[in-house]
Order: C-alpha cells, then sequence, then structure tokens
C-alpha cells in the first residue's frame, strides 16, 4: 500500500478591496482656498460652476484675503455706464470690468453679474471712489432730491451692501482716497458748503466727520472752480480765480499753502496720477507732468492711439490701472450724431530710469472699440482700478 499524502486545503483568495481615491470634498476648506488663491481670477467663473461648494468658496472674503497675503492680487477695471432702457424712456446704471476677447484678441466690456440678493442702487448725480477691493457711491439724487445715502459694491463677490450716511445730503460732488479714508466735496447747497465744504468718512471707525475749508475758499461763485488732486500722501485743491495752491496734511489735519503745481490750474479734462507723475490732456495731446520743473511733457509712442482716433471725439477718463495708463475716449461722426463709439486704450509706461532730460515712451498694448455704437444718452458713470 502507498501512503497517499493529504492535499491540504485550498487557501481562499483574499478578495481585493477597492479603495476609493480621495475626494477634492475631503480637503479641508482652508487648503482649498489656498490652492485656488494661486489661480488666476480669469479663471473663477469657469471654477465657479464645478459645484456649489467651489462657488460660495470664491465669493467668500477668505478668497481675497488668502490672495492678499500670498500677493497675488490682480488690478481689473470696473467701468459703470449709464443706459437707455429698452422697455422704458428712463436710464439705468450697468457695470461691466475691461477684459478680453478671444478671436480676433481684443478689449471687450465683459457684463458683471451683480448678485440679485444685494441693493443695487440707480442714482444720478452720484459720486464714486475706489478704496481697496470696494467701490463705494455717495450722495446723487433720488427724484430730484439730494441724498445722503453711501452703498458700497464689493468687487469681490459683486454684492452691494449700505454704509453709514453722510451728515449732508449731495449731488454731483466729488469724492477721493486717501490714507484709509475717504473725502467728499462739494456736491450741496451754498448755504450748507458754507457750513459744510467737505467730509471725511473713516473706513476703520465708520464714522463721518466734517472737513475744513481751505483758507483760500470765499464764499462767492468764483470759489467752486477749483481742481483737487491726490498725491504725494496729500490732498491738493487748486483755485481758478488766484491761483492759490492748498494742501490738506490728514496727519495733522490743517490746509498748508503750497508753491508747486502751478501749470495744473487750467486742466479741465481728466487726469490721473500714476507713481510720482501726473497724467492729462491738453491741446489734444497725452502728456504728463513733470513737478520738479512745472513742466507738461509729451508722452511719446501713442501714434496708434492718435491714428485710431477720429476728429470729433472726447476724453472722458484717464486711469493708472495698476501702473498702466488707460484712456477711454468717446468718438462720432458729422453725419450721425444720434450715436457714438467707446473706444479704450491700454498703455505701458516706460519711466523706470527717467530723468528731467529723458522722455516717457507709452507702449499701446492694446487700442480697440469696446462700445461700437450708443445712443447719445448714454454716459460713462465712472471707472474704477481696484486690486482683488
Amino acid at each position: 500500500m502507498t501512503n497517499n499524502p493529504v492535499a491540504p486545503p485550498p487557501r481562499k483568495k483574499k478578495k481585493k478591496t477597492k479603495t476609493k481615491p480621495p475626494s477634492f470634498s475631503s480637503i479641508p476648506d482652508d487648503v482649498i482656498v489656498n490652492i485656488l488663491a494661486r489661480i488666476s481670477r480669469s479663471h473663477y467663473c469657469s471654477l465657479c460652476l464645478v459645484s456649489k461648494h467651489f462657488y460660495s468658496l470664491l465669493s467668500s472674503p477668505d478668497i481675497h484675503a488668502a490672495r492678499s497675503l500670498i500677493g497675488n492680487t490682480d488690478a481689473r477695471l470696473y467701468v459703470c455706464l449709464w443706459l437707455p432702457t429698452p422697455s422704458s424712456s428712463g436710464n439705468h446704471h450697468s457695470w461691466f470690468t475691461l477684459g478680453y476677447r478671444s478671436r480676433p484678441y481684443r478689449l471687450s466690456l465683459e457684463p458683471v453679474r451683480v448678485l440679485s440678493s444685494s441693493y443695487s442702487p440707480d442714482r444720478l448725480n452720484s459720486t464714486t471712489v475706489a478704496a481697496h477691493s470696494e467701490i463705494y457711491q455717495i450722495g446723487g439724487s433720488n427724484e430730484d432730491k439730494r441724498t445722503r445715502a453711501v452703498r458700497v459694491f464689493d468687487c469681490r463677490n459683486h454684492t452691494w451692501r449700505f454704509a453709514p450716511d453722510m451728515k449732508v445730503a449731495r449731488k454731483q460732488a466729488r469724492s477721493y482716497f486717501l490714507d484709509d479714508k475717504i473725502y467728499v466735496i462739494g456736491g450741496c447747497t451754498k448755504t450748507e458748503e458754507a457750513m459744510s465744504w467737505g467730509e471725511v468718512f473713516d473706513l476703520k471707525t465708520q464714522t463721518w466727520k466734517p472737513l475744513p475749508k481751505p483758507p483760500s475758499f470765499v464764499d462767492d461763485a468764483h470759489s467752486y472752480h477749483y481742481g483737487v488732486l491726490v498725491y504725494g500722501g496729500r490732498l491738493h485743491v487748486f483755485f481758478m480765480n488766484n491761483y492759490k495752491h492748498y494742501a490738506y496734511d490728514p496727519r495733522e489735519e490743517r490746509w498748508l499753502q503750497e508753491a508747486g503745481f502751478m501749470g495744473l490750474a487750467r486742466i479741465k479734462g481728466p487726469w490721473c496720477v500714476i507713481g510720482s507723475l501726473i497724467f492729462a490732456e491738453r491741446n489734444r495731446k497725452y502728456l504728463w507732468y513733470d513737478p520738479r520743473n512745472g513742466k507738461w511733457v509729451m508722452v511719446y509712442g501713442l501714434d496708434d492711439v492718435y491714428r485710431k482716433r477720429a476728429k470729433n471725439y472726447r476724453t472722458t477718463q484717464l486711469v493708472n490701472h495698476g501702473g498702466k495708463l488707460v484712456i477711454i475716449w468717446e468718438q462720432w461722426n458729422k453725419t450721425d450724431r444720434e450715436h457714438k463709439s467707446v473706444q479704450c486704450a491700454v498703455i505701458r509706461l516706460d519711466h523706470m530710469r527717467l530723468t528731467p532730460s529723458s522722455n516717457l515712451w507709452g507702449n499701446v498694448e492694446k487700442c480697440d472699440s469696446v462700445l461700437n455704437i450708443v445712443y447719445m444718452s448714454y454716459e460713462l458713470s465712472c471707472c474704477h482700478s481696484v486690486l482683488v
């Protein structure tokens, strides 16, 4: 007899359990925010469609705080147009951002989608000013009456909110931002302006307080012709009647008489400050002002802008857009006075080694029509560059 060995029992095969790959939802929100903050904001519109959670994160203030912390903020140009309403005889405000359209690659105004849950004011004759990542709409007229109301447009999530009202109702006032404070000047009756020429809003304390009049301001018609400019950490006022120049020091909270900037008193159109230079238009040319010698000097390299600009035009805005000069103008044909077009030019400035004897050159990156045909009732209400 042969002894057959007993065969061992067959081993049971272990079932391989499929491990699920980690989902994106398992990652903590602070990690996701840190990742999204490193992506260009131009992709945020597409990323908002991924999920409601993505939309919530991209709309939260945390994403802006993270972008600011790592220094990844972008300058975005917001444009507000006062456009005719097709269904009625009135007009309404519409907000746009300046972007680039592909095929062909050109400048375009992209409509801003304002959340329906926020309050979007439609007030005529209001003044607007950019403060950090927000745009303040101050005063204006409501049913032909001046208003003290202040509304804030948050450019991070495109929502409106209320802010404390001014002490005096104003319309067609001027507003400026300096050292976390908003300065509002004029816009009220002569009687009220004699008592409250301006107001200052502190963003930290959320309170208003009066701004005293400059020493040269007298209660007559000539005192209402003045220019205002924020330069060198001060608020400068230039009076046209006596050519006096005063600067308000926010630290000392008082007006100081200055002797410079006398060449600015005759500028009637828009101007802007980029670095230490002041830009404006004179005699159909775009110039820069040299504070060191008080002279206006032409910006070279803008032949493409002058070539595309029609004979009948009006420059409406000069904006400091992240260190670049943005020029917006309207133009129309003599044969069609009911319609006009809106043109825009983005210019990169080469002034890193600028000396009193050297020239300032501008590199025209793009110069296109952003609105081809609009009615004459159209108005460009404001144009601001903000960091978001």
